[in-house]
């Protein structure tokens, strides 16, 4: 008798011949299988299985199936077919029911019986990848999953991966067809090779011809109970891994992946959640009496990130906790199975370096050092470049030169251990993951940036010239990237070295030339400037007392605008920040004439490069129209014609502001305009009525503060102060016959500042219009200056000659 056994969700169906089938119900239930397998007896071709599997209804309910699952478990599914895992959800689920009909080659394609062997979806039906495009976390872990070592650089990862997958098909013997003899006529055993492979052993008895008829349900029962199907599951390496072993690893795979996704989105519920993990995988490892549910390396790992990254106060507290109670000798929750790894002690790290402290990062770098100690004597746990990363970020986050000198410190450790290995040429045994890189010289540069030394500059510039050199030999994984660039540049913007803007801007030069440093893998790679690097600079100089300082920021942000037009795929583009110091740093300047106009001109770019060149992060804000009318306000020193023509932007502004196309007056606005109007308009008449306009609007709009108090006092004489009250609807001051001074900001009606900020209240009030305090007659005595007796001479105070 021939026939076709499938194997699908927990149901057998077997073809005898070509053109019939029986479906025996629940024969065997494999939920350790990922993938439905189809196996043969007696060369049968695959086609005539596909077809009988499709009338039956099969490839729709399969489908169905397959739609109640999520992205994450079709990938999964995907991955074990060592198939593609890009595409839509629809895409995922056509290609797993193609590979599952037998169809992975293409619709109406049939396999030849010949060439079929049992595991034909690990030979015919492999869709080979081209590895080239993987990233390196995907080939990691393709290898992880075969169980084979994921360190070396992408080139490694990939002939790694090559040499697997011509193994599978040439050299495995496993993989060979297993054809079944015709003349075996009793039990027979089909095996099939690779990830989730079974063995079943079949009994005739229980496949019947249809002339026969269905067996009853009763008797498959008996004959299940009689002879049981034996299956048995497989590992890479060879040993045999029990369906439950299998079922237990699936669950904490996912309750892993969930945590995960958690950490990733920076979800405050994570730690919460990880711990809830830990208790769930411990109680089903006693109530199924398995220690494989028992929680491993990776689920303590991510609990320990979870508290690293949850920001809470007794965060390393709850890391120390878990740390001691993987450390206890007795310790039997854990199985006494689980001891600290590379990983789990790089997640203690980073707990210590974010609190930013000299304890902190001297606990850090003591487990960096405990980690070189059990490496000197072939221990696993040993550390990687990343553990030297987040040590030397512990101490750049103390922001102090000796937090720096100790960063660097770390750096000179790491890369004398290196050079010792070059020396002796045993680069092949040195674990890749310790090779330096450009993430912790980035990190010693951050550090001095941060230490606020005077030499942090020259120290950091130093470092980057290191990398450059090393970025020559082959030997070191060590190149200038932007963020090098940039951080150099913060460096000297942070430190008080006189030329400090000066050098800023030669790195930002060289920058601008696009360096370029070779790979090591052949290629070249072409460092260019950001948004980051001109801010840097524009701010630098900004806040420097250079009298070019303003001029040379404005002509940094036109050269961004010009690059930004004229090249397509500029990486520098203008944004908000951009254009807002350029705007304080004219207002602020004394050199700078015209600086109004100047100021109205970079408003009037930044609204064309939002409205017409497509830059959605140009649109200006209030800070940009309240610092215009700040640079007219203070163009007082300038001649009769700039006074006019910043008084005339100021009003154009003003009422834009108005408009509310983009922003809204807030009270700093109506705090600007009546500045401008009491330092550019001469006393009189206009002025007074101007003013009070001005002020009557601010108090409707429930947008008086103190620095509009303040200007409104000195626009007005102070006799009409009191009756401006009166007519805005507030007369208990000119009731009371009070002075214009004695007026404050929090005794006026509560609707004139309801709209003010917090900021904007008494802060920007100055002092002198403050209610003065009474000096009592014991202070006035104690201030009052001693009387000096002369002979003969009128009486004379000490603090003054003029009574004389």
């Amino acid at each position: 008798m021939r026939f076709t056994l499938l194997l699908h969700g927990g149901i057998i169906i077997y073809v005898a011949c070509s053109d019939a089938f029986i479906i025996v119900r629940s024969m065997v239930a494999a939920p350790s299988l990922k993938v439905a397998r189809s196996f043969l007896r007696g060369g049968i071709a695959i086609g005539d299985a596909r077809t009988t599997f499709a009338a039956i209804g099969g490839s729709d309910a399969h489908v169905k199936h397959l739609s109640k699952m999520t992205v994450a478990e079709l990938k999964d599914e995907l991955r074990t077919l060592n198939m593609t895992v890009d595409g839509r959800k629809q895409d995922l689920i056509q290609r797993l029911n193609d590979c599952r009909l037998g169809d992975s080659t293409g619709k109406g394609q049939k396999s030849d019986s010949r060439n079929y062997s049992p595991d034909m979806t690990k030979t015919n039906y492999l869709i080979h990848e081209d590895f080239d495009k993987l990233t390196v976390p995907a080939l990691k872990e393709r290898l992880r999953e075969l169980g084979l070592s994921v360190g070396g650089r992408k080139a490694e990862l990939i002939e790694r991966l090559q040499a697997v997958d011509s193994g599978r098909t040439s050299d495995n013997p496993d993989m060979k067809s297993a054809r079944t003899p015709e003349s075996d006529i009793g039990g027979t055993e089909v095996t099939a090779s690779g990830d989730d492979s079974v063995v079943f052993n079949i009994t005739d008895e229980i496949l019947v011809d249809v002339d026969d008829g269905i067996p009853s349900p009763d008797l498959m029962d008996e004959k299940r109970k009689q002879e049981p199907l034996h299956i048995e599951a497989h590992n890479d390496d060879g040993t045999d891994e029990s369906a439950s072993a299998r079922r237990a690893r699936r669950k904490k795979f996912w309750k892993t992946q969930e945590i995960r996704d958690l950490i990733k989105a920076n979800d405050p519920s994570a730690p919460a959640k990880a711990e809830e993990m830990i208790v769930t995988l411990e109680k089903m490892a006693e109530q199924e009496h398995d220690k494989d549910y028992l929680p491993g390396p990776i689920q303590y790992t991510l609990l320990i990130d979870a508290y690293s990254k949850s920001g809470a106060v007794d965060a390393i507290q709850r890391v120390e906790a878990v740390i001691d109670r993987l450390l206890e000798s007795g310790d039997q929750s854990n199985g006494g199975n689980v001891s600290p790894t590379a990983q789990m002690l790089n997640a203690v790290m980073s707990t210590y370096a974010s609190i930013g402290n000299t304890e902190s990062a001297e606990k850090a770098t003591a487990i960096l050092e405990r980690m070189e100690y059990l490496k000197k004597f072939g221990e696993l746990v040993k550390p990687t470049v990343h553990s030297y990363s987040i040590a030397i970020s512990g101490w750049a986050k103390c922001g102090s030169r000796a937090a720096a000198e100790n960063a660097n410190s770390i750096l000179n450790r790491l890369m004398k251990d290196y050079d010792e290995v070059l020396q002796k040429n045993d680069l092949v045994g040195y674990d890749a993951e310790s090779t330096p890189n450009n993430v912790v010289f980035n990190s010693v540069i951050d550090a001095w940036a941060r230490s606020g030394s005077p030499d942090a500059g020259e120290k950091a510039e130093t470092l980057l010239r290191k990398m450059e050199v090393l970025a020559r030999s082959n030997k070191y994984d060590v190149r200038p990237d932007t963020i090098s660039f940039n951080t150099c540049i913060k460096a000297w913007c942070s430190c008080e070295h006189p030329n400090a803007p000066h050098k800023a801007e030669e790195l930002l030069s060289k920058l601008e030339t696009n360096p370029q440093y070779p790979n090591r893998s052949g290629g070249v790679i072409t460092v260019r400037p950001n948004r980051l690097s001109y801010n840097t600079v524009i701010n630098s100089w900004a806040k420097s007392q250079l009298p070019e300082s303003a001029l040379r920021s404005e002509t940094l942000l036109l050269r961004m605008i010009r690059n930004f037009k004229t090249e397509p795929f500029a990486t520098a583009t203008p944004d908000v920040v951009t254009f807002s110091s350029v705007l304080n740093a004219l207002a602020k300047s004394k050199t700078v004439r015209m600086k109004a106009e100047k100021c109205s001109f970079i408003l009037k770019a930044m609204i064309d490069l939002h409205e017409n060149g497509g830059s959605h992060e140009t649109k200006p804000n209030a800070i940009c129209y309240n610092t215009v009318l700040n640079a007219c306000a203070f163009s007082a020193q300038g001649s009769d014609a700039e006074r006019r023509q910043a008084l005339a932007v100021a009003f154009e502004i003003f009422n834009q502001m108005r408009q509310g196309k983009y922003v809204s007056p807030d009270a700093v606005s109506y705090g600007n305009m009546l500045k401008t109007c009491a330092n550019l308009m001469p006393p009189g008449e206009q002025r007074s009525s101007i003013a009070a306009r001005l002020f009557s609007s601010c108090c409707e709009d429930g947008l008086v503060g103190g620095m509009c108090l303040d200007e409104i006092r000195r626009c007005v004489p102070p006799r009409a102060f009191l009756p401006l009250l009166a007519d805005c609807g507030y007369d208990k001051p000119l009731r009371q016959r009070r002075q214009s001074h004695s007026v404050t900001l929090l005794e006026l009606p509560p609707d004139w500042t309801v709209h003010v900020s917090s900021t904007d209240m008494a802060s920007r009030q100055r002092g002198s219009f403050m209610r003065q305090k009474q000096n009592t007659a014991e202070e006035i005595r104690e201030k009052t200056p001693p009387v000096i007796p002369r002979p003969g001479l009128l009486v004379e105070y000490g603090a003054s000659g003029r009574d004389l």
